[in-house]
């Protein structure tokens, strides 16, 4: 025996003895399965037949504890620990590029307890966003999140990269309905943040773990705001011949404070392509719903206040049939059959800034984007999807539909359509991200997105985290 073999067989012993040998896999189609997420790069690999990187050990522990005793193994060692949730991921950020322990959390995926009078529920990190969700409902109640992986994504996966749900707009995003949190450090403390996230006991640290994504630490625990089921829930769709108007129109619905629970805006190229193919809708222009949700009445009353804004800026009202079959499919834009595929190359480059640059910045990054990949006739795309009082979330993607069939080449094209789209962005007052997170793919862009402030979050990282040994390679770490 050879000594990486000598030093991979003593892990694992130790492993064992913390979990229990049922609860590590180290056999190829475990590794297989861990080795991609849902982001393009792997899914390339994969149907290209390459290589993927593996983790070296797949391992499910039961309790904060056990995770506790992982940590100490891994520092040890000093082999990456690489958190896994649902494995619903956009942006590599759960890949084991270097190796290491593939740390699944799905075993801790127990609600502890649903306070009724505070409207809060406490419930380990692993638990299945729908079943959750679940859970609430038989007590009237909802976590108001609403993401389109919900039925495979994890509490913890919405809470790591700061994730938005469709009804952000009234509701927030995953960032502002968490209470509290529990964590395991890298050193393998375990920590609680405090029990509620408004006060002035000090600076809020409890926001370095969301949107750490696995670099911090590990989530293992957290207490969430719900709220009750809606009374009523209105939905309607406008069509708009122009895009700048559209967007004043949601700018106004905010900005008015009319609350409501989404806004969901697609540009005309959306509106022929995906509108059509999803929803079976002949339109042409800028496709709009709005919903509004909670009491009857008061709902009812923000709806006509919403649609007199439409009005006077030239949209035509298409009832509630359309907003309604949108709400019914809203998530069949993202799965197959309808959503985007291989072999097709294709991105979400979205980002989000304030309302005086937003549509500029759209502009700006459909020209870069377009027409320098005309060669490869890329399309650009977009809807406006998550909005707050004082600006919008660009939902922006490209689509190539004949990539090279080299994976190298079509990989090195990828990459720089991303550079391409993500230098618009920030030239034009907009964030690298909203809400798919950093992971491997953005990376590379967080120095030059935080610039002066970056070498002070390097420090952040080496403090946390001095062996390095927490999901390494993400985030820009």
């Amino acid at each position: 025996m050879n000594s990486a073999k000598f030093r991979n067989e003593m892990i694992r012993s130790e492993l064992e003895e913390i979990v229990g040998a049922d609860y590590i896999r180290t056999d190829e189609t475990s590794q297989l399965v861990y080795s991609t997420d849902w982001s393009w790069m792997p899914q390339m690999w994969l149907d290209r037949g390459q290589p993927l990187m593996p983790p070296d050990y797949i391992v499910h522990p039961a309790s904060p504890e056990q995770i506790a005793e992982i940590m100490l193994v891994a520092n040890k060692y000093r082999i990456p620990v690489i958190p896994w949730g649902g494995g619903s991921g956009t942006q590599g950020g759960a890949l084991p590029i270097f190796g290491g322990i593939m740390l699944d959390l799905k075993r801790l995926n127990k609600v502890i307890e649903i306070d009724e009078k505070s409207l809060t529920i406490t419930a380990q990190a692993g638990i299945n966003g729908t079943q959750l969700e679940w859970a609430l409902n038989e007590k009237g109640l909802t976590l108001p999140h609403y993401p389109a992986s919900a039925n495979c994504a994890t509490l913890g996966g919405y809470l790591a990269p700061r994730g938005t749900g469709t009804i952000s707009t009234k509701y927030g995003k995953a960032e502002d309905m968490v209470m509290a949190m529990q964590i395991v450090l890298p050193t393998g403390e375990i920590i609680r943040t405090p029990p509620v996230p408004q006060h002035a006991s000090g600076p809020d640290w409890q926001r370095l773990f969301l949107g750490a994504e696995g670099t911090f630490g590990v989530i293992t625990e957290a207490t969430m705001q719900v709220d009750y089921l809606p009374e009523a829930r209105l939905l309607r769709a406008v069509l708009f011949e122009n895009l700048g108007n559209a967007l004043e129109a949601g700018r106004l619905m905010m900005t008015r404070r009319l609350n409501p629970l989404v806004i969901r805006l697609y540009d005309q190229h959306s509106t022929l392509s995906q509108v059509r193919r999803v929803l079976g809708l002949e339109l042409e222009g800028a496709y709009m719903v709005i919903g509004f949700d909670g009491d009857a009445d008061i709902a009812a009353l923000q709806e006509q206040k919403a649609m007199a804004i439409c009005s006077e800026l030239g949209a035509r009202d298409l009832g509630r049939e359309p907003g309604e079959r949108w709400w019914n499919h809203r998530y069949d834009f993202y799965y197959p059959p309808k959503g985007l595929h291989l072999p097709w190359m294709y991105g979400t480059t979205e980002t989000v800034s304030t309302y005086d640059k937003i549509e500029k910045l759209y502009w700006a990054q459909k020209k870069a984007v377009e027409e320098g990949y005309k060669k490869w006739n890329v399309q650009y795309i977009g809807h406006f999807s998550h909005w707050f009082h004082w600006g919008v979330m660009l939902y922006s993607r490209f689509v190539m539909e004949e990539p090279p069939k080299d994976a190298e080449e079509a990989l090195r094209i990828h990459n720089r359509i991303w550079n391409t789209a993500m230098t618009a962005a920030m030239e034009n007052g907009g964030m690298i991200n909203e809400h798919h997170g950093v992971g491997l793919k953005l990376a590379r862009f967080m120095r030059r997105q935080y610039g002066d402030a970056w070498p002070f979050m390097l420090r952040l990282k080496q403090t946390i985290d001095p062996n390095h040994i927490m999901n390494p390679g993400k985030t820009g770490f």
